[in-house]
């Protein structure tokens, strides 16, 4: 995915993780730089973070000694993990127009499959653009939020007297495929 990085998972938390015997390479195993490994707060997630170009092989070589996790397992022997970007044509193209937003309520729009949010972006204008976006269907939501973090507050009517700051739903289901503009 050319929007996110690679994950690597662990099925145990991680004792040991040596970035020094990774050696992340392209098609030619040409040594790439401009990279990091990122470690999870559970030990149990490797994030490599890079800006993937489209349609491109890479490789990532790890030496058999990289990572241990907590029981002492390792990998046996040293190898060679190779994969491949997308294209930005597995991608889809998003221009919403809203009417009758009220830009003073800080308006946050928010895209979700089932109860999960796959998107959230505050908006200040009355129109979102954006190429590369995941194919799928999402319902859309507009937040609308009071003290400006960028995320739904449940309030603290007891405490402060506060109400839960508002979300609508928007009717329109939008539905985004790939290699399309969605308008």
């Amino acid at each position: 995915d050319l929007l996110v990085p690679l994950e690597i998972l662990f099925t145990d938390p991680l004792k040991n993780f040596d970035t020094t015997k990774i050696q992340f390479v392209n098609e030619a195993y040409q040594p790439l730089t401009n990279y990091s490994f990122v470690k999870d707060s559970t030990n149990k997630k490797i994030s490599l973070r890079f800006n993937w170009k489209e349609n491109t092989a890479y490789n990532i070589i790890v030496d058999k000694d990289f990572a241990e996790d907590s029981s002492g397992r390792k990998i046996a022997r040293t190898d060679t993990l190779k994969f491949k970007t997308l294209q930005e044509a597995d991608y889809g193209n998003v221009k919403i127009r809203f009417r009758d937003l009220d830009m003073n309520k800080k308006p946050v729009l928010l895209l979700l499959q089932g109860e999960e949010i796959k998107f959230s972006t505050a908006l200040t204008i009355p129109e979102f653009t954006k190429k590369l976006f995941k194919p799928g269907d999402y319902d859309i939501r507009i937040l609308y939020d009071a003290n400006g973090n960028g995320q739904w507050d449940t309030g603290e009517f007891f405490k402060k007297h506060l109400q839960p700051e508002k979300a609508e739903k928007v009717e329109k289901r939008l539905t985004i495929k790939a290699n399309w503009d969605d308008d």
